[in-house]
């Protein structure tokens, strides 16, 4: 790798991990647009975040195995081609206006294509932060890691740019260029020799893993479960009836998963017990900085649209110097468990922050909280994703699946706080308190989630026991 084609490397990775958080925040961001194009209410443009949102973690889930069946750049070529075609279909759709049932089909189409074909560049993003040199690999592992804060600092503002001058049709159309351009910088840029091999021994640890289906098969039912949380309540019949089904795969997986655990024990191939637990901490970590709940409650108190624009961005962009900085520490230090608890820390206390917004109404308030839990979260993301690239260096292939927990995780948050939120509201309980206790299981979710990062597996506790220090026999 030499010095011209790094900086190539290096936007190949940022733009790799980050387009899939340009698409989700586009819908985020454009609700009021697809609302009126869609027809359908605002609360129902959920229903298009949540198939999104499953496009891309059936992605994550899957794209391991595609990277250990098929040349990474050649996966994420074919995955570009499909996105910008997605693309430039979605912004056809949004150009010529067509009647109202094909926009729905090709919305409700095109979106998870997109987010799928995205989605699966992240892990490939990932695996090319090891094509660098040796000095250059914690400098694309920081690219990698910033890329998704920094794509929610930047969409917006770009959405807000364009789409009320020229429409969502010239935003798709301009983000399928970006896709397209993509394509040629693959084309310049080559794994090196030991990338190669690694695919080859990762192959044959896909070969020898167990069927996807059992995993699949409980995610889709979740997926169908809570849209249909969101299109026809939860005490519906076809809620309750996905929901058992969801539960019967779920227990179905957690069968074979046992069975796969009682196979591989005493194996080379178990899974790094320290790898788990940040996986663990993560998922809690993610489930309690959804970020949807503390932004409800200034919308439903009629709170300036300005305030919430700005705490928004203001808090991406804290994210993303939390990122950055840690980025720059370690790539001169080991210090990823220490920074994850800090991160930790800060972002327990800016989460138990809001519980103050009955108390002190001010916009210092509303945007500090959000700064500092956003500043926690920068910090310990980045961590725990050099923490899994330190892992996977010894050939652990579980650091794929850092970016599918972080939106399982993220997930899970917003769909269970809408299932408990719901069933407060059918007790009467009032809205202050409703909001006030989400906001406290999420600061109690950070901090069960701390004495996740120092799991350790038994043989390394054991060689520290019996040599503390040594890098020699024990004897």
């Amino acid at each position: 790798m030499n010095k011209a084609s790094l900086p190539l490397l290096l936007v190949l990775v940022l733009f790799g991990n980050g387009l899939r958080s340009v698409v989700t925040s586009t819908v985020f961001v454009s609700e009021g647009a697809f609302a009126s194009f869609l027809r359908i209410s605002v609360t129902q443009t959920s229903a298009v975040i949540e198939l999104l949102l499953g496009a891309v973690l059936v992605a994550l889930l899957v794209a391991p195995r595609l990277i250990a069946r098929f040349p990474p750049r050649q996966l994420a070529g074919v995955m570009c081609l499909v996105a910008g075609m997605a693309s430039l279909g979605l912004a056809l759709v949004f150009w010529l206006s067509p009647p109202l049932a094909m926009r729905e089909a090709s919305v409700f189409v095109l979106f998870p294509l997109l987010g799928f074909s995205l989605a699966t560049l992240a892990p490939v993003a990932q695996l090319m932060t090891g094509w660098g040199s040796e000095r250059h690999t914690k400098l694309l592992t920081g690219a990698w890691a910033v890329a998704m804060p920094l794509a929610f600092l930047v969409t917006p503002q770009l959405i807000r740019a364009i789409t009320p001058h020229y429409g969502l049709e010239v935003f798709f159309t301009g983000f399928a260029s970006v896709v397209f351009l993509l394509i040629a910088g693959l084309l310049l840029v080559k794994a090196p020799a030991a990338s190669l091999e690694d695919a080859g021994n990762q192959q044959q640890r896909a070969a020898a893993g167990g069927s996807l289906l059992p995993v699949l098969a409980a995610l889709v039912s979740f997926e169908v479960a809570t849209m249909l949380v969101t299109l026809t309540g939860i005490t519906s019949l076809y809620t309750l009836l996905a929901a058992a089904v969801f539960v019967l795969a779920l227990g179905y997986f957690l069968v074979i998963m046992r069975r796969q655990k009682s196979v591989a024990a005493g194996s080379s191939q178990a899974p790094d017990v320290e790898v788990l637990g940040i996986f663990a901490f993560m998922f809690l970590v993610n489930i309690a900085t959804n970020g949807f709940y503390d932004t409800a409650y200034l919308f439903e108190h009629l709170k300036a649209d300005t305030l919430i624009t700005n705490r928004a961005t203001l808090s991406a962009l804290t994210q993303v110097v939390a990122a950055m900085g840690t980025t720059a520490i370690l790539a001169r230090y080991d210090l990823q468990r220490p920074l994850m608890l800090i991160g930790a820390i800060i972002t327990a206390i800016g989460l138990g922050s809001f519980l103050l917004y009955e108390s002190f109404p001010s916009a210092e308030v509303f945007i500090g909280s959000k700064m500092l839990s956003s500043f926690g979260a920068g910090i310990l993301i980045t961590a725990a994703i050099f923490a899994c690239s330190n892992s996977a260096s010894g050939g652990n292939s579980l650091a794929f699946f850092i970016a599918f927990v972080i939106v399982i995780g993220t997930e899970v948050g917003l769909e269970g706080f809408e299932i408990m939120a719901t069933v407060m509201q059918l007790l009467a309980v009032p809205s202050a308190q409703i909001y006030s206790t989400i906001f406290l299981v999420q600061c109690v979710l950070v901090l069960v989630a701390m004495p996740l990062i120092f799991m350790r597996s038994s043989a390394r506790r054991e060689t520290g026991q019996l040599c503390p220090g040594s890098k020699g026999s024990p004897i």
